[in-house]
């Protein structure tokens, strides 16, 4: 007699999925696991108040310093478990080049005798303003914009946690989180949704200075909600990939919802109109697609790359059909870009302050004073809008330097990872940081704390893989 499908799901060794659920759940709290538990608790509240409460880079110091807050117990615990010897293996240069990177602000608010500092590239306004004030030569920070140095090194702390804490977290953790981040980035988008219908008046808009009746979610410009899109795209793609057509396979449902995100990504790229962002986008489904395909899954899960294909080719579709005239206009309005316009002038400005620069975060401070009068409007610039320009002009050589390293070890463990078998997760935060550091080169996403937390938990993904480890089935 045939009998009733149960609508029970069950899990690859037969029992029900919420039992194996709940064991898995006493197994994370089980004294032995308790640390490793509360790390990766830890790390999960890092990745929700970033991505809610940072989605400015400035100007916002409430909803800053939550942030920051929420970074600390991640941090001092990580950072704790690091000292007492409990770091992977891989994660010694890169805790080195966080300890360097936050010691160049740290030496910059250090008090130096006029002796050294009126010797400095750069330094002659100061000197000239504290001749007429009749305050002598007293000793002074070497950055320019002290005040702003010391917000930057506070800045640094939510993705120093991250980068630290992602270091102790297991492949599964990993998942969860990137699965977590999928959610976020799907809850910023529909917030932006309802930014567009209710107008540039929304209540919505949670940032003062904003791009008012566009789409710019849970940030504050459009540019950051394309980035948070587009970067998310290869952590779907590894999950997309895991589904081999068995509709009874507990993996079916993540990764026909992962399949449906990277459709509603590259439409919601589009509509935020952001121009690097719809440019980047290209590349960020080029890293997903070879996701999809390294290591022969094209061949064994030949449905998944038909899923993501055919998601890509209509969200593309639905865009060029409903969305292309805006698009074009943003790519054509006449006027000169006002980025472009300012880069020679902040060449200059780096050329006047190498080869130590003029302080971290002193940008703003430089750049006013240098700005020619012709040029002033009531928008002004408040970065460069080029990070690697930025850095040089504030950090000089020394930052520089540092960049290098990064690009060294990030361009080598890209490809150990990408010659080797598995590691999907790791493949996909490479990609990860090739898009945000290209959209560095226009914009200055990485100054973004909910950005920044993101690029940290990738880099400490591709800084722990290795060869040959297993992992565990999202």
């Amino acid at each position: 007699m045939p009998q009733r499908r149960s609508h029970t799901r069950y899990a690859a060794d037969g029992r029900p999925v919420w039992e194996q659920v709940l064991e898995a759940w006493r197994e994370a709290w089980r004294p032995e696991n308790q640390t490793q538990t509360a790390v990766f608790a830890c790390a999960l509240l890092l990745e929700v108040v970033a991505t809610v409460f940072g989605g400015a880079s400035q100007g916002n110091a409430l909803s800053l310093a939550a942030v920051e807050v929420a970074s600390l117990p991640l941090l001092f615990v990580s950072l704790y478990l690091v000292l007492a010897g409990a770091g992977p293996k891989g994660s010694a240069l890169p805790l080195a080049l966080l300890a360097l990177i936050a010691a160049v602000p740290v030496l910059q608010l250090i008090p130096i005798p006029a002796s050294i500092w009126t010797r400095l590239p750069g330094r002659e306004p100061v000197m000239q303003i504290l001749d007429v004030a009749r305050l002598g030569r007293p000793s002074l920070p070497f950055s320019l914009a002290p005040q702003q140095t010391w917000r930057s090194l506070l800045a640094l702390t939510p993705p120093a946690a991250m980068l630290i804490g992602g270091l102790l977290l297991t492949d599964y953790q990993r998942r969860i989180m990137a699965a977590c981040w999928l959610v976020l980035g799907v809850i910023s988008l529909g917030i932006g949704i309802l930014q567009l219908l209710q107008g540039p008046d929304s209540a919505l808009y949670f940032y003062d200075i904003t791009n008012p009746g566009s789409l710019v979610g849970l940030f504050s410009n459009r540019n950051n909600q394309a980035a948070l899109l587009y970067s998310l795209m290869p952590p779907a793609a590894v999950f997309a990939a895991a589904f081999n057509g068995d509709f009874e396979d507990r993996r079916t449902i993540p990764s026909l919802l992962a399949v449906l995100y990277i459709f509603i990504a590259i439409v919601g790229v589009a509509a935020t109109r952001s121009r690097a962002g719809i440019a980047i986008t290209a590349i960020a489904l080029i890293g997903a697609a070879a996701i999809v395909v390294r290591g022969g899954a094209l061949q064994r899960h030949w449905r998944a790359a038909l899923g993501v294909g055919v998601g890509a080719v209509v969200a593309i579709g639905a865009v060029l059909l409903f969305g292309l005239g805006p698009i074009l206009d943003r790519f054509t309005s006449g006027g000169a870009e006002p980025r472009f316009t300012g880069w020679p002038l902040v060449i200059a400005e780096i050329q006047k302050f190498l080869p130590w620069g003029a302080g971290v975060g002193a940008f703003q401070t430089v750049y006013l004073s240098a700005e020619p009068l012709s040029d002033v409007s009531p928008i002004y610039f408040n970065h460069a809008h080029n990070d690697y320009l930025e850095l040089l002009l504030e950090t000089g050589l020394a930052g520089a330097a540092l960049f290098a390293v990064f690009a060294i070890w990030f361009l080598a463990r890209a490809m150990r990872i990408w010659t080797s078998r598995g590691g999907d997760m790791a493949a996909a935060s490479t990609v990860i940081v090739v898009v945000l550091m290209a959209h560095s080169v226009v914009e200055y996403p990485l100054r973004t704390e909910a950005l920044a937390v993101l690029f940290a938990f990738a880099c400490s993904t591709i800084a722990v893989w290795r060869p040959g480890a297993k992992t565990p089935a999202s």
